[in-house]
């Protein structure tokens, strides 16, 4: 039933791809210590204000903005097995900086600052240059089964990685548990450094542009202007990216204020967070199972949609958490289960599509404007979270945040992107699909 799970599957066999599989492995899983390290560090360690969480939060996104709206064509026209590794290496090095300013007692929270918008802006190359990669590496045909695979792996991650997250930031303090994320980015860039050279390379077109352009603004703003109408002009492309935007708005009052809604309104202890996140990670592995044979059964279009609603419904959980706080550990744990079973299907179906119909010369610069969206969508409300917190209270942001979520359905309900049943077969099915 599951493609990715039998031995059979091509890409069990695909040397490339197993080791951008294997450099995922241990990465994913570190990444989930510092992504609940920091804001831990930053609430119980150094006492910050809602507010100052929030703009913690916002400095972890906004270098997506940055990098989606400058970095596209970089990343078109760079080795991008080779900027992988590069970016790995950067984070080691900023993720490791935290625990040794923590020892010498230098962090602080502009410090700390400034390492969450470092690992942000290295993340989102490399996440650019994952996504672009792909399709070269696995080729169209593969592209469901290959993101699948490597959702699934992210989904255990989520699974295990929060709630040792938690042990570990009990038993050596949050600072020391990102040691463990440092060294699994050298574990990535090993793996990543032996996939061939020139399997990265840059196609001719992507090289050809540049030179063609008479001053490095004049490639800048060919680069956005081409990242923008690739995806306008696909009209499935175009609505999953209007959802996209309300999404990631809700997402930032979610996770500005997350934190101290759990520590401090809640009185959670890390151990039992990260347990409760934990669920999260057992329903997205659920849903990377789930999203292609969904997909053949419902249809892919409809399935994007209909995994959107399930995010949005997992969302709306935290309205009656933050209202019935008794209950509020059980509907947190419905929203981590309903929310990530849903936005992994969207995910994997969403990005396979985009991958599918752009062409590659295109692709990373497309990615760059999906960067620059969906960051400018979340450091907005994150920083709007934290202020409105401060207003009204953290629990009265959380439930303001989740009714936000409902309003990226409405651009999804578009025969654009109900009408396309089946997978598609090539980017050639882009003209018709952005006729019907």
């Amino acid at each position: 039933m599951f493609e990715f799970l039998r031995r059979s599957s091509p890409l069990w066999r695909h040397a490339d791809f197993n080791r951008l599989w294997t450099a995922q492995i241990l990465s994913a899983f570190g990444s989930r210590i510092t992504r609940t390290a920091i804001p831990i560090v930053a609430v119980s360690v150094l006492m910050v204000t809602p507010w100052e969480a929030a703009v913690l939060s916002a400095l972890s996104y906004a270098p997506y903005v940055l990098a989606g709206l400058f970095g596209g064509g970089f990343v078109e026209r760079a080795n991008k097995t080779r900027l992988m590794v590069m970016m790995d290496l950067v984070r080691f090095a900023i993720v490791i900086a935290a625990p040794v300013a923590w020892y010498f007692n230098l962090l602080s929270f502009p410090l700390l600052c400034v390492l969450a918008a470092g690992v942000g802006g290295a993340s989102a190359l490399f996440q650019n240059a994952d996504v672009a990669i792909l399709p070269r590496l696995v080729g169209k045909d593969h592209l469901v089964e290959a993101n699948s695979r490597l959702q699934a792996t992210e989904s255990i991650a989520e699974l295990t990685g929060p709630g040792a997250a938690g042990i570990l930031i009990d038993l050596l303090t949050a600072p020391f548990a990102m040691v463990v994320d440092a060294f699994t980015f050298i574990w990535s860039a090993f793996w990543l450094w032996r996939i061939p050279k020139q399997t990265g390379q840059a196609t001719e077109e992507a090289k050809g542009e540049l030179v063609a352009q008479p001053s490095v603004w004049a490639t800048l703003r060919a680069d956005i202007v081409v990242g923008f109408f690739a995806i306008w002009r696909c009209r499935p492309m175009r609505a999953i990216i209007m959802g996209n935007f309300f999404w990631y708005i809700a997402a930032g009052f979610f996770f500005a204020t997350l934190m101290v809604f759990l520590l401090r309104e809640l009185h959670m202890s890390p151990s039992v967070i990260g347990v409760m996140i934990s669920v999260g990670g057992f329903s997205a592995l659920l849903g990377s199972l789930a999203a292609r044979p969904l997909a053949k059964a419902v249809g892919y279009g409809p399935t994007i949609v209909l995994a959107f609603c399930l995010s949005v419904l997992g969302l709306l959980m935290l309205i009656p958490a933050a209202a019935f706080k008794e209950w509020a550990l059980l509907f947190l744990v419905a929203q981590q289960f309903l929310g990530d079973f849903g936005i992994m299907i969207y995910t994997i179906l969403a990005v396979s599509l985009q991958q599918k119909l752009l062409p590659e010369e295109e692709l990373a610069r497309a990615n760059g404007f999906n960067q620059v969206v969906n960051g400018v969508g979340m450091t907005v409300a994150i920083l709007i979270a934290g202020w409105v917190a401060e207003t009204i209270g953290v629990s009265n942001t959380v439930m303001l945040g989740a009714g936000i979520a409902v309003l990226g359905i409405a651009p999804l309900l578009t025969p654009h992107l109900l009408g396309v049943k089946d997978e598609p077969a090539d980017r050639n099915d882009m003209a018709a699909l952005a006729a019907n």
